[in-house]
């Protein structure tokens, strides 16, 4: 996917380039388009359809598919730059009444489309068949979907604004692809939202779109993630156990000098007064390093013995201050 492209963007771009090979299923997809992107204008008397699409791969996958429902054509295309968003959009007119009514006629449609009344009865039953389940789905990803980019968050949303309408969606997903979607109003607004933000959802509904280098690229995201989370938890085990044999260390220091400084340090052989210089002198290093600067070298197991030993005169040193304390 372009750099230059969101995540959600990169996906309506896959889908617009699909191809819908069945007339029933061009339908259910011009009719989603028609009602959340086009309006109904009234000019000089008459009426004219105003469709606003964002790419023109858009408004051609649109003009293919009303070349086919009826041999009708956008009489005026207009690149249009939205000063909210900072982008542009294309306002695409057909402007005969007589085209317009076609339209209607031929998708089954009521004259009343553009306005918030319920979808009619017949987008129930242009529903029945799967290949037109998927289309319907498509077409509302494309004109009401949005999808976070995965390396943030997996969430996913539809803002629709008929109850009906947002109904079927749910439904469609649940049966589908076992897609649990929760619902939202949203506040000072009629639109209802449909969402979801858990990484089995987001993946489910990627497969279900079809949408092949969009579904790549979020398994890629979650592969990168895993070793990233796998590295984090190395580094901090391995942090816990530097910082683990620091305390340890720490504490063997301190002892060992009180130990030198007492009447004990007479009890040292040369092989201990040589380890716990060597203790002192490197307060950071583990004991298989220690073993390593060791001279003669010796084992990891005969440091130990020797801390151990060194340890043992200290407690007998402190055991014998205590009971002068007493």
């Amino acid at each position: 996917m372009p750099e230059n492209i969101s995540f959600s963007a990169g996906i309506k771009d896959e889908l617009i380039k699909q191809s819908i090979k069945k007339p029933c299923c061009q339908r259910v997809f011009l009719y989603n388009t028609l009602k959340n992107n086009a309006s109904i204008i009234s000019e000089g008397g008459s009426l004219k359809l105003a469709m606003r699409l964002p790419s023109m791969a858009y408004v051609g996958k649109i003009g293919k598919l009303l070349k086919k429902l009826a041999d009708i054509s956008f009489t005026y295309i207009y690149k249009v730059r939205d000063n909210l968003s900072g982008g542009d959009y294309y306002q695409c007119i057909i402007d005969d009444e007589k085209k317009l009514n076609l339209i209607l006629k031929e998708l089954s449609l009521r004259t009343d489309l553009f306005s918030d009344a319920p979808p009619p009865e017949n987008i129930v039953s242009y529903l029945e068949n799967d290949c037109c389940q998927s289309a319907f789905i498509k077409s509302i990803i494309v004109t009401c979907g949005y999808f976070q980019n995965p390396q943030k968050n997996y969430h996913f949303e539809i803002r629709i604004k008929e109850p009906l309408l947002a109904n079927i969606v749910r439904k469609i997903l649940v049966q589908k692809i076992n897609c649990i979607i929760k619902t939202h109003i949203l506040k000072n607004s009629d639109l209802i939202l449909l969402y979801s933000k858990s990484f089995e959802n987001f993946e489910k509904m990627l497969a279900y779109l079809n949408v092949t280098a969009s579904y790549f690229e979020l398994e890629n995201i979650k592969i990168i993630k895993e070793i990233k989370n796998t590295t984090n938890r190395s580094v901090n085990f391995e942090t816990a156990n530097i910082q683990r044999t620091a305390n340890i260390a720490a504490d063997q220091i301190m002892k060992i000098k009180l130990l030198l400084k007492s009447s004990h340090a007479a009890k040292l052989t040369p092989a201990l007064i040589e380890m716990a210089r060597l203790r002192t002198a490197n307060p950071h290093l583990s004991l298989s390093e220690l073993a390593r600067l060791a001279r003669p070298k010796i084992s990891k197991s005969a440091i130990n013995n020797r801390l151990m030993r060194l340890l043992d005169i200290y407690r007998e040193y402190e055991s014998e201050i205590n009971s002068q304390l007493q």
